[in-house]
């Protein structure tokens, strides 16, 4: 850390009943005393909320009345001294304390600064500091949960669970170069190898929780396909539950892709709406019908949702374009209040329809089973509650593990060759650490921490 003073708005830039302006560094103690003036003093009531008036440091003059605690170092978030001031959340008054508080030497806080001081002073480790980005960004149930345990430093200690006996092998390993007199034994080899083999078991077991992760933090991925004008933006707009996707009677209305994300039962979805998939000789919708068809491998789940008051068999071509393009396809027969004598019409090859509903995207009739059948279906991925703090929902710990695993990989080959150099086998034992190590955050680099933090929040 640079010894300076920071500021910056805790809370959201906009009209507010409270505003929090935090303030952590040397300076701090200086600034509560100048520009604070209060009957009880918070620097001899440390953490107890005092009442008084946040002062302009150039005029003397008081801004606003406003609750101001004072939390010393090292026990606070940053491990430096503390202040946070709470007053009116007018932005006039925000602009008008930060300035004060500028003009008395202290410096605008940089987007995660607060954080990333918590982490230099050893109150949070990498991936604990991650998760509090991800708590703040959470838009689901699952999504906290995950972030929350990752913050409590469950996903940290499982890390830390695979290295601690690797720090063993590699010490002893170390200590055989030193003394080159005396050859490693084939037992002793055998044993570092057991171990290795563990590891990468575990480190293997984490990266597979990915495709967990992945759901949990980017969302499950549900695309609506269809002829045009079977009624896919009504069904999104009804997924979603406010007015996203323009609705026409008029064939062809949507061009482009539409996403809108949504939280069905904690669970995070993120639907897309596309152009009607047919042939066209309108160069606009050409182009919105290619993308439609890009995006079928992104899915997760392709909502095929078909006119139920269309008798001809022109469904039956367009589900032969979805069939292979894309992991898993629901059939959804849309206006059932229309022709309600098309319920059982449809009979799609369980083989590449997975699933059939019914709907009237218009009444909202047959709704319930479809969302019903979308949060069981991503419900059944989750792992147990328990084991939420073991769960990779961030691709730079995926990157690191999958470094550890590939050395680790070639150090258990490399010990199978009765010819493999000590040197060599030290050298894959220490980056599999290394990359272990990274996750964490006891190896880092100015560059992944300005990666990291400069993601965050101004304030947090």
């Amino acid at each position: 850390m640079d010894g300076s003073t920071i500021a910056a708005l805790a809370t959201a830039p906009a009209p507010a009943g409270v505003a929090v302006i935090r303030v952590s560094g040397p300076r701090t103690r200086m600034a509560l005393g100048e520009l604070f003036r209060s009957k009880k003093d918070p620097l001899s009531s440390p953490r107890l909320m005092c009442f008084g008036d946040i002062l302009d440091f150039k005029t003397g003059e008081p801004i606003d009345k406003a609750l101001a605690v004072f939390m010393p170092g090292p026990a606070s978030y940053t491990g430096e001294d503390v202040a946070e001031l709470q007053f009116h959340g007018s932005p006039v008054l925000v602009q008008r304390v930060l300035r004060s508080l500028y003009a008395f030497g202290i410096l605008p806080a940089p987007a995660g600064e607060f954080t990333k001081r918590a982490f230099l002073s050893g109150k949070l480790d990498l991936a604990q500091a991650e998760a509090v980005a991800d708590v703040v960004n959470s838009k689901s149930e699952e999504e906290l949960r995950f972030a929350g345990e990752q913050l409590k430093g469950r996903f940290s200690q499982a890390v830390e669970s695979i290295g601690e006996p690797l720090r063993d092998a590699l010490a002893e390993l170390e200590a055989t170069i030193d003394f080159p007199e005396e050859d490693i034994q084939p037992d002793k080899l055998a044993q570092v190898a057991a171990r290795a083999e563990v590891a990468r078991a575990q480190v293997s077991k984490l990266l597979a929780s990915y495709a967990f992760g992945s759901l949990v933090k980017d969302g499950v991925r549900v695309l609506l396909c269809g002829r045009p004008n079977a009624g896919k933006s009504s069904l999104l707009n009804l997924l979603v539950g406010k007015r996203k996707a323009i609705v026409s009677a008029v064939s062809g209305t949507t061009r482009d892709l539409i996403e809108e994300e949504a939280s069905l039962a904690g669970h995070k979805f993120v639907f897309c709406d596309s152009a009607g998939i047919r042939e066209t000789s309108d160069e606009v919708e050409r182009i919105g019908v290619e993308l439609a068809k890009e995006r079928l491998p992104w899915a997760d789940i392709v909502l095929f949702v078909v006119d139920a008051t269309d008798s001809s068999p022109a469904w039956l071509e367009t589900l032969a374009v979805l069939k292979g393009a894309t992991k898993r396809i629901w059939m959804v027969g849309n206006k059932i209040d229309v022709n309600p004598a098309a319920l059982g019409l449809f009979q799609p090859d369980s083989a590449v329809c997975q699933q059939l509903f019914y709907v009237s995207a218009k009444t909202g009739a047959g709704i319930g089973p479809l969302l019903e059948a979308l949060v069981d279906d991503v419900a059944r991925e989750m792992p147990e509650r328990g084991e939420a703090g073991e769960v990779v929902t961030n691709e730079r710990h995926r990157d690191c593990l999958r470094r550890a695993q590939d050395s680790l990989s070639a150090f258990i080959d490399m010990t199978h060759s009765k010819q493999a150099p000590l040197a060599i086998l030290v050298a894959d034992l220490r980056e599999a650490l290394s990359a272990l190590d990274e996750i964490v955050g006891k190896t880092y680099t100015e560059d992944i921490l300005g990666r990291i933090f400069s993601k965050f929040c101004i304030g947090k």
